[in-house]
């Protein structure tokens, strides 16, 4: 078995019917995995499943869908139960539904969206790491996958409660991968910069919109869902059996960059000058 196969698997992914989560349980299945698609329409899910098993040629029941709204705390428990009824157990946890930010100054945030915010995308994928947690030590351990942003890595007070919640989606990974680290489940964070996805599509839709972002990153492009889904592989396979506790930025290295001043020098300071 090579280190990133995932044969013999199971893997659930929330929020999987667009975007990074389709993404990721497409590459996923690829790998090996039999999947659990959830989202919050069971059509929708249905569909997903159908077409990931084609794109992958894999066997009829080896992609399924349920649905799950992780805004209602009952459907998490039932998105567990469901997928141990169809599979018999889960080894890949990836948690990646959320809802999207408030846009504006930090100050004209609505006090209930932002409760919103921090409960969905904090709270109940807490819930649903603890919801799993049983069935993957049952199996001898997992993979738990947070996805975060880089939001939660940078100051973000246009959508301050989203890089909150992101923000804690990191640090619940440290506690979570201790935690749990006895029980054979490790617990990471992918934290993706800026991606095409659903979410995305009005900036995406957008050349100068997209130039400008590209023009931040060294890499020179934005980034696309299967860039979010390889490090997810590597984190649920073997190649990433000794990692815990961890995130990985995702973004093409646009967090790794200093001040834009210091990037492109400092204003009548001349290159070579030094001081002492």
């Amino acid at each position: 078995m090579g280190l990133f196969d995932l044969s013999g698997k199971v893997a659930v992914v929330t929020g999987a019917t667009k975007g990074i989560g389709f993404g990721v349980a497409r590459q996923l299945a690829a790998h090996g995995a039999r999947v659990v698609v959830a989202s919050r329409s069971q059509s929708q899910c249905d569909a997903i499943a159908a077409e990931i098993e084609r794109d992958c040629a894999a066997a009829p029941g080896m992609v399924r869908g349920v649905a799950c709204d992780i805004d209602k705390l009952p459907d998490i428990g039932a998105l567990a139960r469901r997928s141990l009824e169809l599979f018999g157990g889960v080894d890949i946890l990836v948690c990646n539904a959320a809802i999207l930010p408030f846009i504006g100054p930090s100050e004209q945030t609505p006090p209930e969206l932002f409760d919103r915010i921090l409960t969905t995308n904090v709270h109940h994928n807490f819930r649903l790491c603890q919801a799993f947690r049983r069935s993957m030590a049952e199996r001898g351990g997992g993979s738990i996958i947070l996805i975060g942003s880089t939001a939660g890595h940078t100051a973000s007070p246009s959508i301050m409660a989203y890089s909150l919640a992101k923000a804690g989606l990191a640090h619940m990974a440290r506690n979570l991968g201790d935690d749990l680290a006895a029980e054979r489940i490790r617990v990471n964070c992918v934290a993706p910069g800026f991606v095409r996805s659903y979410s995305s599509q009005p900036i995406v839709d957008n050349p100068q919109a997209v130039k400008a972002i590209a023009d931040g990153v060294p890499l020179g492009r934005i980034g696309e869902p299967d860039d979010i889904a390889g490090a997810v592989v590597f984190l649920a396979s073997a190649a990433g059996a000794y990692v815990t506790g961890n995130t990985i930025l995702v973004d093409g290295g646009a967090t790794m960059l200093s001040s834009p001043q210091l990037r492109r020098g400092i204003p009548g300071v001349e290159a070579g000058t030094s001081y002492n």
